[in-house]
């Protein structure tokens, strides 16, 4: 009669096991072939020996390099805590975003990007730089000073009418660079949009839907009729909302707002 076997017992976390072995001679023998060739072939270790940043300048630079210095030197090249270092210099306001690239056999590039400022805000705090997605940066001082508008009438600073400002001064920096940076002022009125320029007190209205619209007339007819006018002192504001008009507001008469160019 023949003798009945015993069944094995059913071990579920043997095939894991196996996977488990497998992998861990799999990668001391991958260890063991590094040391060799390190040792004996002059093959370089993958570590950070040299960490280069590209981006920023001067003091913003020293901080993140010493910030990746910290972190990184010494570290494996692809096993280091990029997560850490990304958060650590995202933390600060100007950064707006970080490339990381690595560079074998030990080298690792850090590409900054900053924010850049955009407007002055004059608050009772102080007066900052402020960037255009709307954060605050820096205090304004004498190494960060700017030809760039400021935002200081108080009514102006509202959520809403900041984001339409930032938006405004986004446009005309992109579509009207010259007309932006001879800017003194923005505002935002109930007409919407008011802007100042250097050297003349009346405001400038702008559309809200266009607001780079009749900028190059207004800059033609300005120079030709008004720069070096005596009427300049009576013009009591330049309306740039209308197709094709640049209208003068006057101040010592009753008559209606005049078109000063048609262009339609």
């Amino acid at each position: 009669m023949a003798l009945l076997k015993r069944p094995r017992p059913y071990r579920p976390w043997l095939p894991w096991a196996r996977v488990l072995l497998v992998a861990v001679l799999v990668a001391g023998a991958g260890w063991g072939v590094l040391e060799l060739g390190q040792r004996y072939l002059g093959l370089q270790r993958l570590t950070i020996e040299q960490v280069a940043i590209t981006g920023c300048r001067g003091e913003r630079l020293a901080e993140v390099q010493r910030v990746a210095n910290e972190l990184c030197l010494g570290k494996p090249l692809f096993w280091f805590d990029a997560e850490k270092l990304r958060h650590n210099l995202e933390s600060h306001r100007w950064v707006k975003g970080l490339i990381i690239r690595r560079d074998p056999p030990d080298r690792l590039s850090l590409v900054i990007e900053e924010r850049q400022p955009l407007l002055w805000l004059v608050r009772p705090t102080g007066v900052f730089l402020l960037a255009d997605d709307g954060v605050i940066l820096d205090r304004v001082n004498q190494s960060n000073l700017l030809p760039i508008p400021v935002v200081a009438d108080p009514k102006s600073q509202t959520d809403e009418a900041m984001v339409a400002i930032i938006q405004l001064a986004s446009v005309l920096r992109d579509h009207q660079k010259d007309f932006y940076e001879r800017l003194s002022e923005l505002r935002w009125g109930p007409r919407g949009p008011e802007v100042f320029l250097e050297g003349l007190p009346a405001p400038i209205f702008l559309s809200r839907q266009d607001p780079a619209k009749n900028i190059p007339d207004f800059q033609a007819i300005y120079l030709e009729r008004y720069a070096k006018s005596p009427d300049l002192a009576r013009v009591r504001y330049f309306d740039l909302r209308w197709d094709g008009d640049v209208v003068a507001g006057d101040l010592e008469t009753a008559l209606p707002p005049k078109a000063v160019g048609d262009h339609r």
